[in-house]
């Protein structure tokens, strides 16, 4: 199983803590199929979650698991690591690196230099991604000091939203004067311009019976900062004389309930924000897919859920803005706001206009009806393309691949696992054993046994196996050995699967390595052909989860034509599509040893693409009496495969 840690503020409040937390309930949908470790940080000062839940006494068990792990000298296969492009570090061979969002117009310097540190990056918006990408400086190559002009971020990114979260709710008893309230639920602080969401506010309604509900703390959520934060309200009101309308502060920390509960308050009728800008703006995406109308300016990363695709008469769809949008004009962050690394000075996000939030504002009022209505096709929307599985789904293809996204193994098309029995008495019990205990045997796979006139006692083993899964064995004993190459095709011929794949009887598997290689077909189209690495034994019958590998591999190249000519990357355990053989042919005879090469050569010279799964799946034993391990076979190997080079060499294949 691949070891996976995850470093972030998995115990924060913090955005980038429900971002870490979203990444682990990914991860957990498929903690089957890795070993989860948590190195917690902190960010800022914001308090850590304190709820005895379930996910909580998860990430707590994973968190001590963890300290034993690394103080035993225990390295990782992979690291994702979600925080400020800063902080990011090459903690394993495979890094990912997670961003929670950007609010202004560019990245810091230290962001694009940071991204060659890691091999992905994933961030929470279209947003977030364009700035990163677009940002552009001047760096300097180190090894030879020449300056390179508009450098920029040369790592993929992709975009993984927050999934909608639905949550019992609960009657709040916040005691409101009026009937119409808004609501805006955001820190105190520069970027969300709450005094401005305020004032402004007190000023177009003075004379309404209107109240808004202001859902704020600063930083450290004390008792202090809420006497603080009433204190500036209550100075903010006063400047404006007698008023009306209510302003209400709701001071710290809320559970999720509280807040779902907050959303769905009946006599909260609109959200609003005027934040300069969003990464992604979690609080105005949980009130729109409550169905709240919103009301907010359109730049930035809420535009990735606040607009959606309608159809017009004629059927054609154009992207709407669904909420009551805050016109704006751009401009410099303010200078007490800029952050050495993370906020550059040079940087711009935008500025909202009073006139227009103030017409908003009224709009909503005057006009709730149909602002409602607009609310509840978006919400609709919402809930249909940010479901909650399906967001934890595109995480884990994001990261992974989509193989790992297939819960639902009925999906996968049946396999025919060939194998040739021949002098196995020393393997063949452990060998069906192995195989038997794949996770879709019994449900996916049928195990087409040929035994070529072997001179040893398999038949009595095989059989037992075969009483065992009398739907999933298939066996014939030949009179004669056609070679391993007649076997197979022989094997082919009797196949009834979609997939094929070849099981040598000395060779183990990864519990789910027949699941992974059939995932992987199923969402690569293209691909004819699956792989991936092996682990390497010289102790026969070992067991995939003991084993005395100790880090032994066969770590293939990734697939191109040139790399196929130079060595045989399927090796012992690939898995193909049938039509293969319908295409190109079926294995050559007269070859002994290298005619799966020769078949996998002859392929893709005409067009078949492979593909390598970056994960170790297989167990090979380095069998010393073996055909293709056996020193006195090395002289007719050398001279097979220089037959097989030969007919490729000067073939050239352009493969991606």
């Amino acid at each position: 199983m691949k070891k996976v840690l995850v470093r972030g503020p998995a115990l924060s409040r913090s955005g980038y803590g429900e971002h870490c937390r979203f990444l682990l309930r990914s991860l957990q949908m498929i903690e089957d199929q890795l070993d989860i470790y948590i190195l917690n940080t902190e960010w800022g000062q914001l308090s850590w979650v304190s709820e005895d839940n379930e996910q909580r006494r998860w990430i707590d068990k994973i968190l001590e698991k963890t300290v034993q792990y690394r103080n035993s000298g225990g390295q990782f296969d992979m690291s994702i690591q979600v925080t400020i492009p800063n902080e990011w570090e090459k903690l394993a061979p495979v890094n990912i690196g997670v961003t929670a969002g950007i609010e202004t117009t560019i990245v810091s310097p230290q962001w694009v230099q940071k991204s060659t540190v890691v091999d992905r990056i994933i961030t929470i918006s279209e947003h977030s991604k364009n700035v990163y990408l677009n940002t552009a400086y001047e760096a300097t190559n180190d090894q030879t000091g020449e300056k390179i002009p508009n450098y920029r971020c040369q790592t993929p990114i992709d975009v993984v939203h927050y999934p909608v979260r639905e949550y019992d709710t609960e009657k709040l008893d916040l005691q409101l004067d009026y009937d119409f309230n808004f609501l805006v639920n955001a820190q105190w602080g520069a970027r969300k311009n709450l005094q401005n969401t305020i004032s402004w506010f007190v000023e177009e309604f003075k004379n309404d019976e209107v109240g808004l509900v202001v859902k704020t703390s600063i930083v450290k959520n004390n008792l202090y900062d809420r006497a603080n934060s009433h204190q500036t309200l209550q100075n903010l009101i006063a400047s404006f004389g007698e008023t009306k309308c209510k302003v209400y502060l709701l001071h710290g920390s809320m559970t999720d309930k509280e807040v779902m509960s907050l959303y769905k308050e009946p006599k909260i009728k609109a959200f609003i924000t005027l934040a300069h800008g969003e990464g992604f703006g979690l609080p105005i995406f949980e009130a729109a897919y409550s169905g709240l109308p919103v009301i907010a300016p359109g730049w930035s990363g809420q535009c990735d859920f606040l607009h959606m695709p309608v159809k017009n008469k004629k059927g054609k769809s154009k992207v709407k803005a669904m909420f009551a949008k805050v016109n704006y004009v751009m401009g410099q962050i303010q200078p007490d706001v800029v952050w050495d690394g993370v906020l550059q000075a040079d940087s711009a996000w935008c500025y909202p206009e009073q006139a227009s939030y103030q017409n908003c504002l009224r709009d909503v009022y005057k006009d709730y009806g149909r602002f409602k209505k607009q609310a509840k096709e978006l919400k609709s929307w919402i809930l249909e393309n940010f479901e909650y599985e399906k967001q934890h789904k595109l995480m884990i293809e994001k990261v992974f691949g989509k193989a790992l996204t297939i819960a639902n193994t009925e999906d996968l098309p049946k396999i025919s696992i060939i194998t040739s029995v021949y002098d196995g008495d020393e393997y063949i019990r452990s060998f069906l054993e192995d195989i038997t205990r794949q996770t879709i045997f019994k449900n996916k796979c049928e195990l087409i046994i040929i035994n070529a006139n072997s001179p040893g006692s398999e038949e009595e083993v095989i059989l037992e196996y075969k009483d065992k899964f009398p739907d999933n064995i298939v066996y014939k004993k030949l009179d004669e050995d056609p070679g391993i190459y007649g076997v197979w095709n022989l094997g082919v011929e009797m196949s009834t699967g979609e997939y094929l794949t070849n099981a040598n009887l000395d060779d183990r598997k990864a519990v789910n390595s027949l699941e992974r290689h059939a995932k992987e077909l199923l969402t690569s189209e293209d691909v004819d052909l699956v792989y991936a690495d092996m682990a390497i034994t010289d102790a026969p019958n070992e067991v995939w989860e003991n084993n005395s590998s100790n880090g032994r591999k066969y770590n293939f190249p990734d697939f191109s034509f040139q790399n196929l000519k130079m060595v045989n990357m399927p090796h012992a355990s690939p898995m193909w599509r049938k039509d293969v053989h319908e295409k190109y042919g079926t294995f050559d005879e007269s070859l002994r040893s290298a005619g799966d090469w020769e078949m996998w050569l002859r392929a893709a010279a005409q067009g078949s693409k492979f593909k390598k799964i970056n994960d170790t799946l297989g167990l090979y034993y380095f069998n010393p009496t073996g055909i293709s391990t056996n020193p006195a076979n090395f002289d007719w190997k050398r001279e097979e495969e220089a037959k097989v080079f030969e007919a490729y060499k000067d073939i050239n294949v352009e493969t991606q």
